[in-house]
């Protein structure tokens, strides 16, 4: 299996008087404009994936959908829990068990769990220094399913680099 950890885009600023419920907090116009373009790089870099989740958290969804439509994604990404903000390396293994074992599945979520995450997969220990941006993507590969410090990291995408790409 490959997964793709990729972070929500730029979203307006955390004030509670704007968005009193946090996770209705939208993508900024900024936000959606460079996640097109980190989508676009990841699509000419022959970045694929047969599966797309999102957490259910208003910007992650909106990234998810963002990188649906440069896909031309026929169907909307599925929303899962497991990558809300309880998101845990453990919740991500449970929920990437539920895909095929060879599949490349795209994941939509948060910092630091991404983080977090990834660190876990590659490492294990589940302590290295990891740092993913917003609209950054980072590729890890496993022999079937993922296991905890299984995985190897293919890449790490930051995304300045995504937008150069992406123009």
């Amino acid at each position: 299996m490959e997964v793709i950890l990729i972070r929500h885009a730029k979203a307006g600023s955390a004030d509670p008087n704007t968005w009193p419920d946090d996770r209705q907090r939208p993508l900024t116009a900024e936000g959606v404009s460079e996640q097109r373009q980190a989508a676009r790089a990841m699509k000419k870099m022959g970045i694929t994936f047969e599966f797309l989740a999102t957490s259910p958290l208003v910007r992650a969804v909106q990234t998810s959908e963002v990188v649906a439509e440069v896909y031309r994604w026929k169907e909307p990404p599925q929303v899962a829990e497991e990558l809300g903000p309880t998101c845990t390396p453990a919740g991500v293994v449970k929920l990437l068990a539920k895909f095929p074992p060879d599949a490349t599945v795209a994941l939509v979520g948060h910092e630091p769990s991404f983080s977090r995450v990834a660190a876990a997969l590659i490492g294990k220990s589940g302590d290295a220094a990891i740092e993913l941006k917003k609209s950054g993507v980072i590729g890890i590969a496993f022999e079937g399913h993922p296991a905890p410090g299984a995985g190897t990291l293919l890449y790490h995408l930051k995304p300045g680099h995504l937008r150069k790409i992406g123009r």
